[in-house]
């Protein structure tokens, strides 16, 4: 009977605790342990990509959807190529009101758009660097709510500033900025 109460006791703890990291958070709130370099995947099963992860999927072409969660005031300073931007805010309401708000049916559209084989497609989101909310909270939702399998979603932890960085101090790199960088972040790189 003791041990059954403490399976017991252990099994709500384990939810208890899961649950805590299974929401979605406000801004500079992503879990610590989330940003540990050495985790490679979150508590509701989607993969993270930090850069080294990020680089061979754009170079080799493979089926990946890149969505930059961010604001259109970013988007000068450039952007992963190739990338769409679906700006996602947990409330569902972007300032200014003209950009594309990230929900469930503005994905589908950009899957549809995107022409990429929806049986291999990998689903990539990012923002403005590990402690940014928006691709993190993201993959929550699409993966809890929006019914997207979390083999098929991605959070590329580092997101654009990392990457940016990353080719700027690589010469190798710097010189596959096309399939790495928009133009803007090209026109950018030291």
């Amino acid at each position: 009977m003791k041990s059954l109460k403490q399976l017991l006791f252990t099994l709500v703890a384990i939810s208890l605790s899961s649950a805590l990291y299974s929401a979605e958070v406000d801004k500079e709130k992503i879990p610590a342990e989330h940003l540990d370099p050495t985790l490679k995947k979150l508590p509701w099963n989607v993969s993270i990509w930090d850069v080294e992860d990020a680089i061979p999927a754009l170079l080799e072409n493979k089926p990946v959807l890149w969505v930059d969660t961010r604001t259109a005031s970013f988007l000068k300073q450039g952007s992963v190529a190739g990338s769409i931007n679906l700006v996602y805010d947990k409330t569902g309401v972007t300032i200014p009101e003209t950009e594309t708000i990230l929900t469930k049916d503005t994905l589908e559209a950009a899957i549809k758009a995107s022409k990429l084989d929806r049986s291999q497609l990998i689903i990539a989101f990012f923002c403005q660097g590990p402690k940014c909310h928006r691709s993190y909270n993201v993959t929550y939702k699409a993966v809890t709510e929006w019914g997207y399998k979390p083999e098929q979603i991605v959070w590329f932890r580092d997101g654009f500033p990392v990457l940016e960085n990353k080719v700027s101090q690589d010469a190798k790199l710097k010189r596959k900025a096309k399939k790495l960088l928009t133009p803007d972040a090209i026109k950018n790189l030291n």
